[in-house]
């Protein structure tokens, strides 16, 4: 418990939000230091909401809400969740256990690996939008080539619930089909791409990629932004671009060769917006 932030708010005017509470344990979920604020003021009662669930669901909810808005986890605690949800929810992909605990999907899969024995490991993962899908996406292409060789008029979303692949990956494999290349392709896909680092050029004397994230994370204990819609968005808005980081080097190889040029527009409009910004704050 953090004393200085209890105080701080204490000391707010406006109302605190709910606390959520663990119907079968009566546990905080989410809200200790609004609880211990709420006693500090020498309130009797304070709104709740009460979460139903299993233990591990509850603990997955505290992860997310205290990586959503709460004061942000130690990366050893980061980590500790990450082994935790591994343990209880393996079937989880890593980009779902990435977003509830605040870290880069890369670190999820490297926690994995040494926490999952080779016999133990799962062949599909569920993702954020709660399908299951093949950890490794080479099947589902045969078996939409498959499909489409033998139907081509076969819409591409029936292809996709059919091989249990997405209507993009159908996509791409219907037009490799188109080029009489879906062998060849199928072929370098399956290999694992290589580690790809990339670092974000940053003007002279600011803080890297590292910095930037310890001083996100001291905006994200400062209640004026936590406890305001537009502070929170901004912190939500700051928050995914730096999480995009990890990702770039991911997203630069996997995108289509005929997107890459719209996406590099779009990369660099976003770069001047963020710049823009930063001379704006520069200047009052």
């Amino acid at each position: 418990m953090n004393t200085a932030y209890v105080r701080q708010l204490a000391e707010l005017a406006q109302e605190l939000p709910p606390i959520v509470v663990h119907r079968d344990t009566l546990r905080v979920v989410d809200g200790t230091h609004r609880l211990e604020a709420a006693r500090a003021r020498g309130d009797h009662r304070v709104r709740a909401v009460f979460f139903d669930g299993t233990d591990s669901e509850a603990f997955v909810a505290a992860v997310r809400m205290n990586s959503a808005h709460g004061r942000p986890l130690a990366p050893a605690d980061r980590t500790a969740a990450v082994e935790r949800i591994l343990a209880s929810e393996p079937e989880r992909s890593d980009r779902w256990i990435a977003t509830v605990c605040g870290v880069a999907p890369r670190t999820v899969a490297a926690q994995r690996r040494r926490s999952t024995a080779d016999g133990a490991r799962l062949n599909t993962r569920i993702g954020k939008d709660g399908r299951r899908r093949p950890v490794s996406a080479a099947e589902g292409r045969r078996t939409a080539a498959a499909i489409l060789s033998g139907s081509p008029a076969t819409s591409l979303r029936e292809v996709a619930r059919r091989a249990d692949i997405s209507v993009g990956t159908a996509l791409d494999v219907r037009r490799s089909l188109a080029a009489g290349k879906e062998e060849k392709t199928l072929a370098h896909r399956t290999a694992p791409a290589p580690a790809v680092t990339v670092r974000a050029t940053l003007p002279a004397g600011e803080p890297d990629g590292t910095g930037a994230r310890k001083r996100l994370e001291a905006l994200q204990r400062d209640p004026s932004l936590q406890y305001t819609e537009r502070g929170r968005a901004l912190l939500q808005l700051v928050s995914a671009t730096l999480g995009f980081l990890d990702q770039a080097g991911e997203v630069a190889d996997t995108a289509p060769a005929h997107c890459r040029e719209a996406l590099r527009a779009v990369a660099l409009a976003c770069a001047d917006g963020w710049r823009g910004l930063g001379e704006q704050l520069d200047a009052r």
